[in-house]
C-alpha cells in the first residue's frame, strides 16, 4: 500500500486551506505515527505488489483439475489515500483505488477483465472498558493493545458487458461476461506492542465481517458468488526481519451456493529498509478464485515477487 496523509490542526484559514491543497494534489506530508494507525487498519492483502509468472500449484475446475493458467505476471494496484482530523473530529477517512490484473503468457500477452476493486474507509479509535480489568492479552502481550474500528464501502467488477453465462448453457463467460457487486464492510482491528517472546512479535490483527448488496449485482450472480464474508487476519514480525501476514476466511451464500473457505499468507523481507519500502515475497493461498469471473475455481499455490510496503509500516521493533 502507498500512503498519502495530511494532518489537520487548529491554526490560521489560510494554512488550513493551503494544507488541504497539498492533499489534493498528493504532496500532503507523511507521518509514521498516521502510517502505523492506517497499516493496522487496512487488510494486508491491499497493499501493492507483483508476482512472477503464474506460480506454483494447481486449480480445479468444475472439468476437473488442472494446471494454473500461464502467466506473465499478476499485479495489484492498491495506493492508499488517507485522510485524519486531529483534534476535532475523532475519525479519519481513506480511499483506495485497488484493482487486480493479470498479464497472460499468450499471444499478444493479454490482460483479461481485470478487477476493479475500490473502497472507502472511515475509521475510529474504539475503547473497551472490560480491558481495563481483565488483560485477557496479558499471557503473550506485554502492553495492552490498541484499538478501532473500521466501516468499509466497497465495488468490485470486471468492466465487461457481455452475458454472465455463455449463451444456452451454464458455463461462465469468461470472455467478456459481466461482473459486478457492491459490498459493506465492519472490523474490529488492534495494533499490539511486544510480545513476551524475544524472536516473535505481533503486530496487528483484524476480524471483519463483509455483506453483498444486490445493489448493482448482476442478476445471475445470486448463487454463483458469495453474499457474506468472516475473516480473521493477524500479523507477526519473525526474528525482527520476516513479516508473516496471515489470513483465514469463510464465505457463504443463498440457496444453492456452498460455502467457500480460503487461506492467504504473505511472508515478507524488505532487505534495505532505510533506503526501499520493496520487500521480496511469498505469497501461499489455497481458496476460490479471487480474479472476479474465476471465482468458480479453486486454486493452490505459491508465487513469488515484489512487494510494496511503506517505511512506517506497523512493524515494531524492540530497542
Amino acid at each position: 500500500m502507498n500512503f498519502l496523509s495530511v494532518s489537520f490542526t487548529r491554526r490560521k484559514p489560510l494554512d488550513r486551506g493551503f494544507q488541504f491543497l497539498l492533499f489534493i494534489f498528493c504532496f500532503g506530508p507523511v507521518l509514521g505515527q498516521d502510517l502505523t494507525v492506517n497499516s493496522s487498519i487496512v487488510s494486508f492483502t491491499d497493499q501493492t505488489y507483483i508476482t512472477l509468472s503464474q506460480g506454483l500449484g494447481n486449480r480445479v475446475t468444475p472439468a476437473g483439475v488442472k494446471k494454473l493458467e500461464p502467466l506473465l505476471f499478476e499485479g495489484q494496484i492498491a495506493p492508499l489515500f488517507s485522510l485524519q482530523f486531529r483534534r476535532r473530529v475523532p475519525f479519519g477517512f481513506a480511499l483506495c483505488p485497488k484493482i487486480v490484473f493479470r498479464m497472460y503468457n499468450e499471444y499478444s500477452y493479454p490482460v483479461k477483465t481485470p478487477s476493479y476493486m475500490p473502497f472507502l474507509l472511515i475509521y475510529h479509535r474504539v475503547k473497551f472498558p472490560f480491558l481495563k480489568r481483565y488483560n485477557i492479552f496479558k499471557p503473550f502481550l506485554k502492553v495492552k493493545p490498541t484499538f478501532y474500528n473500521t466501516y468499509k464501502y466497497g465495488h468490485h467488477s470486471n468492466g465487461q458487458n457481455g452475458p454472465y453465462f455463455v449463451p444456452g448453457t451454464r458455463d461462465i463467460n469468461y470472455m467478456n461476461g459481466n461482473f459486478a457487486t457492491d459490498y459493506t464492510e465492519v472490523a474490529t482491528s488492534f495494533l499490539s506492542g511486544d510480545t513476551i517472546h524475544d524472536n516473535l512479535d505481533l503486530i496487528s490483527g483484524r476480524l471483519a465481517f463483509e455483506h453483498h448488496l444486490g445493489l448493482n449485482r448482476e442478476d445471475s450472480m445470486y448463487n454463483t458468488y458469495y453474499y457474506e464474508k468472516l475473516s480473521l487476519e493477524l500479523r507477526f514480525l519473525v526474528f525482527k526481519k520476516i513479516t508473516v501476514a496471515t489470513g483465514f476466511s469463510a464465505m457463504f451464500g443463498r440457496e444453492g451456493f456452498q460455502p467457500h473457505y480460503a487461506s492467504d499468507t504473505y511472508i515478507s523481507y524488505r532487505p534495505l529498509p532505510r533506503i526501499s519500502d520493496i520487500s521480496v515475497f511469498a505469497k501461499v493461498y489455497f481458496g476460490p478464485d479471487y480474479y472476479n469471473l474465476r471465482y468458480e475455481n479453486n486454486m493452490s499455490f505459491i508465487s513469488f515477487g515484489l512487494l510494496l510496503e511503506p517505511k512506517a509500516l506497523a512493524i515494531i521493533k524492540k530497542k
